[in-house]
């Protein structure tokens, strides 16, 4: 049987080296995506036949699995349902991109699947968040006018070991003026101030913003495949237009001709966060589907034949 144990921050080394096996465009595949909720979804892990394995609480506190990264997905898939079997459990994927869909109904031609609105990720071109070209980022260019004319002398600077203690300053103030009400806003809170803690371990890259010499925003992400992943933004807003010039800034210093895409994650469902997503324009929201599976040696009793590959309940 699958041995899993509780995915801590010193099995990064471990886990790293799977990620950049797989393309996924979703940010629950990458490391900050991974180890910043690692504990909001009681994150556990193993490895099997060289392939990564993790078991996770899901949104609704139910015990299920991502899909396998590494060598041998396909043995993997018959460990878990060996596992689940054993503990008499049903068996459940989470976080499966559209792309796994049909692996997964080549194994499970039963299977059900969901997906929730608010765990989508927002997908951008990069080259249209850099160069904010045309009318419908007419908003976006005025910020950011704005805010260069009022603040000629600021900068853009990457994270150092120089400059991180400012940082790692500026983002502790920036928390104890914007407490969180909710769960997730709490524990997203901690685990940037995690990251900040251990900024060299998780192996991110990040960048900054001074105006007037003073600290006044920061932005964390990393690269997968071919797309950016935006972890942490976070800005004083007293200062009009900041976010616009952190998200140009942020991919103009760390875009290559290799990441054509940008990932700035999901909205959970806070609409002030969603209408500033959508008003970036995303040529793609990524669904996060949740797929009860049922083995072919173990079909359900009384389940209806045919595709269902629609979003129902699990």
């Amino acid at each position: 049987m699958l041995n899993f144990k509780t995915l801590a921050l010193s099995d990064i080394p471990t886990v790293r080296p799977f990620l950049r096996r797989q393309n996924f465009r979703i940010n629950d595949y990458s490391i900050g995506g991974i180890f910043m909720w690692r504990d909001f979804f009681k994150t556990y892990f193993c490895v099997f036949r060289d392939t990564l394995i993790f078991k996770v609480n899901y949104l609704d506190g139910i015990t299920a699995f991502p899909i396998p990264i590494g060598k041998d997905p396909e043995a993997a898939l018959g460990q878990i349902e060996n596992y689940c079997r054993e503990k008499s459990i049903p068996l459940i994927f989470c976080t499966v991109p559209e792309e796994s869909l049909p692996t997964l109904k080549r194994r499970y031609p039963d299977f059900s699947v969901k997906s929730d609105r608010n765990w989508s990720d927002y997908l951008y071109r990069t080259q249209d968040l850099i160069s904010f070209r045309g009318k419908k980022y007419h908003g976006q260019r005025n910020h950011i006018h704005q805010f260069q004319r009022r603040y000629p002398n600021s900068q853009f600077e990457k994270i150092t070991a120089e400059n991180l203690d400012g940082v790692r300053s500026f983002y502790e103030e920036f928390a104890r003026s914007h407490p969180m009400d909710s769960p997730v806003g709490r524990e997203e809170s901690a685990k940037v101030s995690e990251l900040l803690g251990h900024y060299s371990l998780y192996g991110l890259y990040g960048g900054c913003i001074r105006v007037e010499g003073r600290f006044a925003a920061l932005s964390v992400g990393e690269t997968v495949g071919d797309t950016i992943f935006v972890h942490v933004e976070k800005a004083d807003t007293r200062y009009e237009g900041i976010y616009q010039v952190l998200v140009q800034e942020f991919l103009r210093h760390f875009e290559t001709d290799g990441t054509p895409y940008v990932n700035r994650e999901e909205d959970v469902g806070d609409e002030g966060l969603r209408k500033s997503k959508l008003s970036y324009h995303p040529v793609a929201l990524l669904k996060k589907n949740t797929v009860r599976a049922f083995p072919k040696e173990n079909p359900p009793e009384h389940s209806e034949k045919g595709d269902r590959h629609d979003d129902k309940t699990l």
